[in-house]
């Protein structure tokens, strides 16, 4: 499935992927598994393209840069992600495991507070919760300069983060188009040509034709 369709690009009616640069991105990172498809489609949204998280995610997947972590414990959270924070839970799994004391509960509470850009009582949380994870970082090891600036990371990321559980459930969907179109082929194309809108006939026609 994965060799059908996301890595020759044959995408006609598959969900998340019927925009091209989508299709470019699926390709070009040779997705081989659902976590891999939620991993693309969160970076494929304005905010991590104009950070360039697209190309740092190719570059770290096939090796073309080295990766360097701060500490063991972060390779165990972004080792699926080549080091890179893609989506909210990632930051959750961070302090958590990083911090002093920071329960998952916790780390939930600053996910909304970061992603609301808490204020006045929200924003005395956050950075309570943000001396505990430097706290932490430091007592794990780390240096105080690097735990300041993951943390940085964190507020930087929070603008544009996705959720991994819609992610996910997204994604199942993109692979059970793609589990049918590779194994009932004529059958889904039928479908895709049937269902898609007549403004996008035309185009569909000529995804058919070019497979």
């Amino acid at each position: 499935v994965y060799e059908e369709v996301f890595h020759e690009g044959k995408y006609a009616g598959i969900f998340q992927f019927m925009n091209g640069g989508m299709q470019r991105l699926g390709s070009r990172a040779k997705v081989s598994s659902i976590e891999e498809i939620a991993t693309v489609s969160a970076i494929f949204r304005p905010g991590p393209l104009s950070a360039g998280v697209d190309k740092m995610y190719i570059k770290a997947k096939f090796g073309d840069d080295d990766i360097e972590y701060d500490h063991p414990l972060i390779e165990q959270v972004l080792g699926k992600t080549y080091g890179l924070i893609v989506f909210q839970e990632d930051i959750m799994n961070l302090v958590n495991t990083l911090g002093d004391k920071i329960t998952m509960s916790d780390a939930n509470v600053l996910r909304k507070l970061l992603t609301k850009k808490g204020t006045g009582k929200g924003a005395s949380l956050k950075y309570s919760i943000r001396d505990r994870f430097v706290a932490g970082c430091i007592e794990k090891g780390m240096k105080k300069r690097d735990a300041l600036e993951m943390w940085q990371n964190f507020e930087y990321f929070s603008g544009y983060g996705f959720n991994k559980s819609h992610a996910v459930c997204y994604s199942m969907i993109s692979y059970q188009c793609a589990w049918l179109m590779t194994y009932h082929e004529g059958e889904w194309m039928a479908a895709f040509l049937d269902k898609v809108s007549d403004k996008k006939k035309e185009s569909a026609i000529a995804t058919a034709k070019s497979l």
